[in-house]
Parts: structure tokens; sequence; C-alpha cells
């Protein structure tokens, strides 16, 4: 029953996200949108390294997946935006099965999010409006449903999140797959454990913390031995950090602009907080402390690896967590209004 429930989650959210994904590859452009993409193509389409400036900087689990897609054939052919990129020699049927995939892997987080806040506040209909957010994000349109990798590095982090508010030990395989996945977001997770440990004095968080650790250790000794190559090698040295510290490369004004575009739902967070501390209620403020140190580490990262303008993007994916804090502080009021109307 529970099987049959959770695939019917999934296919209602698949049609929910449908129009975006068809809206993507009908008029989504991957130049100016995601030109990652085809620094990406020779591995999603022959998963061949030798093709690839950096390929084990990249994100490798996502990237196989699209590849198996494109072995399987997966294909639908119709006028799309990735057309004109054929003449350069850019097979639209790899455009298609990256979209497909990020489209997939979109539903499924929309699904285990909302299993993760139901699991929390046994609310379905207050759950599903919660999966919704992340679908209405900006981010997930302009990042996750295009040619990127992010949309699975977000499912990787919804069932690392989970695993981590249930304290489950399985958190060790997504939490090892972020190695070849995304470092970052082991990076994240040890922030957070660190934090937890501090506050709440549990082995758990503890573990989570030294697996993280040890997890980010493993991928940059990999980046630096096995898979090293030569271009973005200076993303990891701390002589190119040094050389930024003082220095900024790009445009605060642009940085502003696309920083707050992509901080929708957070700032939907933070008015939330206004509204009950205005009004005289309890606010959590060690959870607000850990989305804010989980802000400045990823603008104090973007600017020393040189990725200042894209910091929204990369905070986005961590955007679960802050559907799940703002809910938590969200829940009390609608519980109350539910209560007086029964009275």
């Amino acid at each position: 029953m529970k099987t049959v429930s959770n695939t019917l989650l999934f296919s209602i959210f698949l049609l929910l996200s449908f129009p975006l994904f068809y809206f993507v590859y009908k008029f989504g452009d991957p130049e100016p949108l995601a030109h990652d993409y085809f620094q990406y193509y020779w591995l999603y389409k022959e998963f061949d390294s030798d093709k690839v400036i950096a390929p084990h900087n990249m994100r490798l689990v996502g990237a196989f997946f699209v590849y198996i897609f494109y072995k399987l054939n997966f294909f639908y052919d119709t006028v799309s935006a990735a057309d004109k990129y054929q003449s350069w020699g850019f097979l639209k049927q790899v455009y298609f099965d990256a979209l497909l995939f990020n489209f997939l892997s979109v539903a499924a987080t929309c699904t285990l999010l909302f299993q993760l806040l139901n699991k929390q506040f046994q609310n379905i209909l207050f759950s599903f409006v919660g999966a919704l957010l992340y679908l209405s994000g900006f981010g997930t349109l302009f990042y996750e449903l295009m040619p990127g990798t992010d949309a699975f590095s977000i499912l990787l982090f919804v069932i690392v999140l989970r695993a981590y508010l249930d304290k489950k030990i399985y958190i060790l395989v997504p939490l090892a797959l972020l190695i070849f996945q995304r470092e970052y977001l082991l990076i994240v997770m040890g922030t957070l454990a660190l934090m937890d440990y501090l506050y709440h004095k549990e082995t758990y968080f503890l573990k989570v913390f030294l697996m993280s650790v040890v997890f980010f250790g493993l991928h940059v000794l990999l980046r630096k031995t096995l898979f090293y190559t030569p271009h973005l090698d200076h993303q990891a040295s701390g002589d190119y950090f040094l050389s930024n510290l003082f220095q900024i490369n790009y445009s605060l004004i642009d940085y502003l602009k696309q920083l707050l575009m992509t901080l929708n739902l957070f700032l939907i967070y933070f008015g939330v907080l206004v509204y009950k501390k205005v009004k005289g209620l309890f606010v959590d403020g060690f959870s607000l402390l850990k989305l804010l140190v989980l802000f400045v580490q990823i603008n104090i990262i973007c600017h020393l690896a040189g990725h200042g303008n894209n910091c929204g993007r990369y905070f986005y994916m961590v955007v679960p967590l802050v559907i799940y804090e703002m809910l938590r502080d969200v829940y009390p009021l609608v519980n109350s209004e539910r209560q007086e109307s029964r009275s």
C-alpha cells in the first residue's frame, strides 16, 4: 500500500512539473542559462573523460545516469531552442536526456520532501504545499530543470536530510555519493552536524560531522591525485583563495541582483520570522542561526573560489532545508488558527 501511495505521489509531481519540463525543452537555451552543459556533453553522450577538460572535477553520478538514458535511446523530437546547436555538433537527443533526467529528479525531490515533511508534521496538505514550494522556487526552473547537474545534487541532499533528521546510519551512502556529485553539500552537512553537536551534545551529530570531513578530504585527495586534471585545479588551491581574499573580480550590482532573484523562498522564510517577532511569538533562533551560517559560508566560498555571481545558485541546493525550517515556523500558526476555528 505504501509503494502504491508513493508511486501515485511521484506521478502527481511528474504531472505538475511536466509543463515546466516541456517549456524548458522548447524554449530553454543552454548557452546563457546553463553553459556548463557543453562541458558535460561528452560525459552525457559517451561518458568519455578524454574529451572533457576536467572530468573528475565534475558531477559524475548524475552525468552517468544521463549517459544511461542516452544509451537507452530516450528521445522525443520536436522543434526546440537546442536545434541551433546541432550545427555545432551537439545532438539534441543528449540535451533532451539531460532535461529528462533532471525532470525526474525534480519530481523525486518533491516526493521525498513531501514524505520528510509529512513525517515531521503529520499533515498531508501542509506537506504537499511544502513540496510545491520547491517546485515553484526560482532555482528549480532556472537551474534544476536546465541540462546541468544540480537537480540530482538536491535529490541527494533531500535523502541526506531525511536520514539526518531521523538519525539513521544509512546517511553514509548518499554522503559517499556526494564525493563524486557535489562536494559543497559535504561542507553543508559537516557544518550543520557540528553546530547540532555543540548545541545538543548528541553522538549521532558528531558521527555525521566526522563522516562529512572524511568524505570531503577524500574528494580533495582524489582531485589532487588519481583524478587530477590541470584545468580548474586552481579552484582547490590555497594560493588562489588567498589571491581572491582581498579583491572582487565581479560586479557587486550583478552579484546582488542575481542573488536576490534566487532567494525568493529564503526571503519568505525571513518574512515569516518577522511576522512572528512582531506578534511576539516564539522564533527558533538556533535554526535561524544555522541557515545564516550556511548563507554566509557559501558567500565566502564563492568569493574565494571566484564564483561570486553563482552564490545564489549554490545556496539553492539547500532550499529543502530552508523549506523545512520555514514550515516549522509556520505550522504552529496554522495549528493555532485551526484550533480557534474549531472552538
